[in-house]
């Protein structure tokens, strides 16, 4: 698949650019390992030799930091001692040897997505632990080559399911998933010029137009659409200014529209869309016809014009 392609060329790219670099970091480290003050000096001093890091520092071989948050700006000892062993990067990290990148993740720091470089610190046949740069995603110098065909996908196994024609609401993937859901298509829609999305909530299938190529549509399953390299997917994007829905508006509207999947088990969404550039939204429901309305009106509306008062009670 060209998403899986153009992902994996965009990590040799990286791993090309970090490595030599954290390579020499770790050397430079070893002789003062076990001397915090002077390990943060070495990080510091070496900070602007790691290209666009914008965090820095050291774990042990059991993911417990051992220097302090090094940054452009400061060294933070604040952050020595704490249990770095459950994130993303750390996962059956001992007893790797050799340089890794992760995944993309979302960092508690700065709220964005990140990847990090992990490079071991090993003193001759001693492992000591291992120095991690994190890298903010946007500030990468990522080039994207997007297709101009999209081959088809396999269907979820979930849309087989002949229970999705009945009148009761099936707990698909993308309903176990919607907060991160929401999340991921706001910031796609937001930072990344994505301007039209279609959800089919049933067969775990989103579809995706692109300002860059707005004649071809992007088909993902919900795992790819989850993926932790996603972000990779689309290049940085600014909000288009003729856009009709405002930007601040885009994540209140995912909103709505998770809440009237999830929030009654009968009457539920099947599908829904958003087109920011027109500010329109199209709504399937299991009782009734597709119907399209503007964004602002939708979020006029309350639960009760959708599910009936009874049911919009339940829900809230």
């Amino acid at each position: 698949m060209w998403v899986k392609k153009t992902i994996g060329e965009q990590r040799k790219i990286l791993a090309t650019l970090f490595e030599p670099s954290m390579l020499n970091l770790s050397k430079l480290c070893t002789d003062v390992w076990s001397d915090m003050e002077k390990l943060d000096g070495v990080l510091s001093e070496q900070f602007a030799t790691i290209p666009h890091c914008h965090l820095i520092y050291a774990i042990d071989k059991f993911g417990k930091q051992v220097s302090s948050n090094v940054s452009a700006k400061e060294i933070d000892p604040s952050y020595r001692g704490q249990d770095l062993s459950r994130r993303p990067y750390s996962v059956s990290l001992y007893p790797k040897r050799h340089f890794m990148l992760s995944s993309v993740y979302i960092s508690q720091m700065i709220g964005k997505p990140c990847i990090s470089t992990v490079q071991p610190v090993i003193d001759e046949q001693q492992f000591l632990g291992f120095i991690v740069a994190d890298f903010d995603i946007q500030q990468l110098p990522l080039s994207i080559s997007i297709p101009k065909t999209t081959p088809l996908l396999e269907q979820s196994t979930e849309y087989a399911n002949c229970q999705q024609f009945s009148n009761q609401r099936v707990n698909t993937l993308l309903d176990r998933h919607i907060d991160d859901l929401e999340g991921i298509l706001a910031r796609l829609i937001c930072e990344q010029g994505v301007f039209h999305c279609m959800i089919h909530y049933a067969s775990g299938q989103i579809i995706l137009w692109q300002l860059d190529d707005p004649y071809q549509y992007r088909l993902y399953t919900a795992e790819q659409l989850l993926g932790a390299d996603m972000y990779f997917s689309y290049p940085r994007h600014a909000y288009p200014e003729k856009a009709a829905l405002a930007k601040k508006q885009v994540s209140r509207v995912l909103e709505r529209l998770n809440i009237l999947r999830v929030a009654d088990d009968k009457v539920y969404l099947r599908t829904a869309s958003l087109n920011i550039m027109n500010a329109m939204v199209g709504l399937t429901f299991s009782c009734e016809g597709t119907q399209y309305l503007p964004a602002p009106i939708l979020l006029e509306k309350n639960l009760s014009y959708w599910l009936g008062r009874e049911q919009a009670v339940n829900a809230n």
